[in-house]
């Protein structure tokens, strides 16, 4: 990189630690910490919730897929806004009428404080794992560009992020967030604007050439079992996927609690996935763009993004495309950090160490869960394969289960929780075989898991039941 590259980047950091220091003073509770006095608008939530989701892996994982492939990945988003709209008609209006704070505290209330704490440390470490591959994610073009080690640029990454993470709590968040998706967003914009300089007959050479070699193949059917892409796998994976990812994840819950009322809260999520969709669209595109470009030659689907920007994009807007990857990734770093100190201190601090309760502490447990994070990140160091699809597979064994606590949790029918629970252990042994031994589809992850779990605690139930 260059000065001015240097410079943008410097820029950027100002606005973003600015953003988080003005919206984080004065804050008097912990509840105002982690849900911003439930003031947010949902306008807000709303981008927060696609840059949270959207992460790195977006930015310079998706379009790795349509390099090596096609757009099929977009049939999954389908079902995204499916399961976006089933949330917002059945587990909001649980969330909203009980008043939680954090997402597992509705589990408590039929199936008791033990069960609220499992499933609260499951999603933490979920979430590391997760968190930790989108970490490694960034890491790798700062690498690439500066020929630093990735440990020091994952310290570098989460160091920035804490800055304004710890300082202002859920709305310098919310906050950074919106900004952060509109710099990530203006940024494929520019790419798409560079590639169509760089190929020979712009945007129209592009759609014709992908035509010609299938990469903008949509709607797939062959091998509905193995083929993530089919359309039967990615639709109705998509839809338990999200049920899963947006209603029972804290991570995404959190944002939503923060609206002022139910009906802001679904337009901010049902806002988020018709959102979702569309740079969805765009970053495949820029795929295709980049394929055209190299003439299809091989290359790291991890960094296909990666050495096109380096290789090719002029300086200072290089600079402001690395503050865009940056960008993607601080949004889903910052919202990491926040929903697991979250879930730490109404999940168990509030109730074992109530005099802890406080912002003062809350703070020093999103400084250990970052530090955490970024310990998670270096075990992803040597892997090649898309990590998009390996974020979303290790999300994909707990999925399932956690999906299939809150759907036994709200049902009528009362099952023993240790019939649960057990149920729980089957369906994540179950999980880890299918996905290390198996070929089966991993949109079909968490829709596997949520049924093994169901079909197993009732018949445990209507077995042993007395």
């Amino acid at each position: 990189m260059e000065n001015l590259d240097f410079l943008v980047l410097i820029l950027y950091f100002i606005i973003i630690l600015s953003v988080g220091y003005i919206n984080g003073r004065n804050q008097a509770s912990t509840s105002e910490y982690f849900l911003g006095e439930k003031k947010l608008p949902w306008y807000l939530i709303m981008f927060s919730v696609v840059a949270t989701e959207t992460s790195v892996l977006t930015f310079l994982s998706i379009p790795g897929l349509s390099y090596l492939g096609n757009i099929g990945f977009l049939q999954l988003s389908l079902g995204y806004i499916v399961g976006r709209i089933l949330i917002s008609i059945y587990l909001l209006p649980h969330y909203f009428n009980n008043s939680i704070e954090s997402t597992y505290e509705i589990l408590k209330i039929k199936l008791g404080r033990n069960i609220q704490r499992f499933v609260s440390v499951i999603f933490q470490i979920t979430r590391v794992l997760a968190d930790g591959v989108r970490l490694f994610m960034t890491a790798i073009p700062l690498s690439l560009i500066t020929d630093w080690s990735y440990s020091i640029c994952i310290f570098i990454i989460t160091l920035s992020t804490l800055l304004y993470a710890i300082y202002g709590g859920i709305k310098s968040v919310v906050w950074a967030d919106s900004i952060q998706f509109f710099i990530y967003f203006l940024g494929a914009f520019f790419t798409i604007y560079y590639l169509s300089n760089y190929v020979d007959g712009g945007i129209n050479s592009i759609i014709t050439t992908g035509f010609k070699n299938e990469k903008f193949n949509f709607l797939q059917f062959s091998n509905p079992f193995t083929n993530p892409y089919n359309f039967f796998t990615s639709f109705f994976g998509g839809i338990f996927l999200s049920l899963a990812s947006h209603g029972t994840d804290h991570l995404m819950v959190q944002r939503l609690l923060s609206s002022k009322d139910i009906h802001s809260s679904r337009k901010a999520l049902i806002g988020s996935g018709l959102i979702a969709f569309l740079q969805f669209s765009i970053f495949l595109f820029i795929g295709v763009g980049i394929w055209v470009f190299y003439d299809g030659k091989e290359v790291n689907a991890n960094e296909v993004f990666s050495s096109f920007l380096i290789n090719h994009i002029p300086s200072g807007m290089k600079g402001f495309l690395i503050a865009a990857i940056f960008s993607a990734a601080m949004s889903t770093l910052s919202s990491s950090i926040n929903s697991l100190s979250s879930s730490t201190m109404t999940d168990w601090i509030k109730d074992i160490m109530p005099n802890n309760y406080n912002i003062k502490f809350s703070k020093f447990i999103s400084f250990l869960w970052a530090l955490i994070i970024s310990f998670s990140a270096l075990i992803f160091t040597s892997t090649t394969g898309p990590l998009i699809e390996i974020a979303l597979s290790i999300s994909s064994i707990t999925y399932g289960g956690m999906l299939g606590f809150f759907v036994l949790n709200f049902i009528k029918k009362k099952i023993p929780t240790n019939f649960i629970f057990l149920s729980f252990i089957s369906s994540i042994l179950s999980m880890i075989y299918i996905v290390n031994f198996t070929n089966i589809a991993w949109p079909l992850f968490t829709l596997i898991g949520f049924l093994i779990m169901i079909s197993f605690a009732f018949t445990l139930n209507k077995f042993f039941s007395k």
